[in-house]
């Protein structure tokens, strides 16, 4: 959606075709309500956008030009509510794990889960992938403790050693919070609560 004008143009053309479909895309659809509107009715169901951490501290460096995530976090958990008020469902991405993050992370995940009532959550591991900045940032610092493993390049299971947390503090905390996110009374109420907001807000009109 970074060409706006584009999409506009062709998302009526997409309505047409009475499709449910899922995309990727980032937290600036939020600034524009037309455009979600549009979106809405042209049968978007889903949006997956990489929130990566709920305290933007975290989010420093991880893009190499702009830090435009980290300008934009302070925002997100508006966006998301914006976003979802107009009947899209927002799955939220966050990598636990990033420098800079404490235990403190795992609750401040599930929190804004909670508060942004986020219809569904994804949970990662940082993952230095070999051949990437990341990847060559931890080898020059030592921290890598399986190079070269494709294996382990699975999002899920940790290859390097985080700061500060221990290595343990952060598999047990990452396993403790995917059981609280995935509990099925907390889905269940988040997704309660979204489908409760369309009844009063902007998207009401076209949500089955």
């Amino acid at each position: 959606f970074v060409n706006r004008a584009y999409w506009k143009a062709l998302l009526p053309r997409l309505a047409q075709r009475r499709i449910r479909w899922f995309t990727e895309t980032d937290i600036s659809v939020a600034d524009d309500p037309e455009l979600l509107g549009l979106m809405r009715d042209a049968g978007c169901a889903e949006v997956l956008i990489g929130i990566e951490s709920p305290t933007p501290g975290a989010t420093r460096g991880l893009e190499l030009r702009t830090d435009w995530k980290r300008k934009r976090a302070p925002g997100a958990l508006d966006a998301v509510r914006r976003i979802q008020s107009h009947g899209v469902r927002v799955n939220g991405c966050f990598v636990v794990g990033l420098d800079g993050h404490t235990d403190s992370v795992f609750d401040a995940v599930y929190d804004f889960a909670d508060r942004a009532a986020l219809f569904d959550v994804q949970i990662t591991l940082p993952t230095p992938f070999p051949g990437t900045p990341f990847y060559r940032r931890l080898e020059r610092a030592g921290r890598l403790t399986h190079p070269g493993d494709w294996e382990r390049c699975t999002l899920f299971d940790l290859n390097f050693l985080p700061d500060p947390m221990t290595p343990g503090e952060l598999r047990a905390g990452f396993l403790d919070l995917m059981g609280r996110l995935y509990a099925d009374d907390f889905q269940r109420d988040r997704r309660e609560r979204f489908a409760s907001g369309l009844r009063f807000g902007a998207g009401r009109r076209r949500i089955a």
